[in-house]
């Protein structure tokens, strides 16, 4: 591995890398918010969950109340690390996915029922999460992909364009 693959890591470091990381920053901050917000609320997460006009969550509130926290934090664990940074984002992206569907489900409701995400963020309106969730869904997917660009070009060698053996540096 020569100085133009040291060089092509270094420019293959900048905007690609930053944007990656800056989702990832994001996501950690959101993920860990609601996931202890909604531990430390539990009993009114529960509760929230189960005033929902969706009959399979309310009988699973209870379930839920545990799973779905436990679940943003172990996103945040992967979207830490190195090695489960990609199931991070692919794992955010299908939870904000599952929480636009039950956005879209409230509001088609048309009951006026309290947002059950914890913390300032059950502040906001059905209405203001719809593009609130749209924005982190569309900057986890361009991350997906800046990310999977990025990884594949770490196994390109930047002189050639052919795949190079890195068990051989």
């Amino acid at each position: 591995m020569g100085r133009k693959y040291i060089t092509h890591l270094m420019e293959n470091d900048s905007e690609e890398h930053w944007f990656v990381t800056i989702v990832r920053f994001l996501l950690i901050l959101l993920f860990a918010y609601t996931a202890t917000s909604k531990i430390i609320g539990h009993h009114r997460f529960i509760f929230q969950m189960e005033l929902a006009p969706v009959p399979f969550i309310k009988s699973v509130a209870p379930l839920l109340g545990w799973v779905i926290p436990i679940i943003e934090l172990l996103i945040v664990s992967g979207l830490l690390t190195k090695r489960f940074r990609l199931p991070g984002l692919l794992a955010s992206l299908f939870l904000l996915i599952v929480f636009e569907i039950y956005i879209t489900a409230m509001l088609l409701s048309g009951l006026h029922l309290p947002c059950a995400c914890g913390g300032i963020i059950s502040k906001m309106s059905w209405r203001q999460h719809l593009p609130f969730n749209a924005f982190f869904i569309v900057i986890s997917l361009i991350a997906i992909f800046k990310h999977k660009k990025n990884k594949s070009d770490l196994y390109q060698h930047p002189s050639s364009g052919h795949s190079d053996n890195l068990s051989r540096a």
